[in-house]
């Protein structure tokens, strides 16, 4: 049976990422990167998604998720200075995550870290591209989070941090006190 090519654009918006956040210059730190998720678009006509915000990436036997990066010009946005790399992360949503379960999950994944997530670099240290294979076994209601965290050279010519998180802000809130 042969794979089947599932590509993943994000597009993020620079611009007015860097503009929204400027009255806070502790912003676009690896300590605290950009929240890039509101200034994101995913461009993924073939992927699935569920929930009720349809965020949640529903991964399919024998595919391969190609992910690229980028901002609506086309520019990558994993610059990779000073031997820093662009990071895809995923996070098993299990009580136990295991090499083994990732294993049954992506053809040569990368071992698991100690809290359990795995974090797949780019393809090139140059590159903005992310290939992810999954099995022909991928196990049923098999749930993973994906994180991407990213670095761009802002307009100071310095480097720059952002994280999209898909599922980082979708929780209600909770309510007010009682008064």
């Amino acid at each position: 049976m042969a794979k089947i090519s599932i590509n993943m654009n994000v597009k993020v918006y620079i611009d007015e990422m860097v503009d929204f956040y400027k009255d806070d210059p502790s912003f676009g730190s690896p300590e605290k990167p950009y929240p890039a998720d509101p200034f994101c678009e995913l461009i993924a006509p073939y992927a699935k998604f569920s929930g009720p915000l349809k965020n949640i990436l529903v991964f399919e036997k024998n595919s391969v998720y190609n992910w690229m990066l980028e901002s609506p010009s086309g520019v990558p946005l994993s610059y990779v200075p000073n031997g820093d790399d662009s990071l895809l992360e995923m996070e098993m949503i299990t009580a136990g995550p295991s090499d083994e379960k990732w294993k049954k999950m992506f053809v040569n994944v990368p071992s698991m870290d100690s809290s359990g997530k795995i974090r797949i670099k780019s393809k090139e240290k140059t590159e903005n591209a992310y290939v992810l294979e999954t099995t022909t076994t991928l196990p049923e209601n098999m749930k993973v989070k994906y994180s991407i965290r990213f670095t761009f050279t802002g307009k100071d010519g310095k480097n720059k941090f952002g994280f999209l998180d898909p599922l980082g802000d979708t929780g209600t809130k909770p309510p007010p006190p009682p008064e």
